[in-house]
């Protein structure tokens, strides 16, 4: 069970990066379930749930990446996998709506069944 979830966790983790670098998320939306529990940073902050989570989230990525939105340097910290839940411990650097960007994410991913019913993001700026 804990191989299932940690590989469609890295699977949507790969495609949540991709998506910073091309601005194609289908491979991201592809991997929701219906409903998912969503907590989004700002711009659009909120803690989401149920089929408004699946939207809010599909929402917010879709207005980033491309030339908005470039993240060009990322490294995983930390990966814990937690029964259905992996959490990956990131920083990051690019750009972000045209602002340099400096952070450290944690990305909590909630699977079930193959699918993601769980997105939370946290992030902080770096010094």
């Amino acid at each position: 069970m804990t191989d299932d979830v940690l590989a469609c966790a890295e699977k949507a983790y790969d495609a949540l990066i991709e998506g910073f670098r091309t601005a194609e998320w289908r491979g991201l939306f592809d991997l929701l379930a219906d409903e998912v529990d969503c907590i989004l940073p700002a711009p659009q902050a909120g803690h989401f749930k149920g089929v408004r989570g699946r939207e809010e989230f599909i929402a917010f990525f879709s207005q980033l990446g491309g030339d908005i939105t470039q993240i060009t340097e990322i490294e995983v910290i930390a990966k814990t996998v937690a029964g259905d839940r992996v959490i990956f411990e990131d920083w990051a650097r690019g750009t972000f709506f045209n602002q340099p960007y400096a952070a450290r994410h944690c990305i909590h991913f909630m699977i079930h069944d193959g699918k993601v019913t769980g997105f939370h993001e946290y992030n902080r700026p770096l010094d």
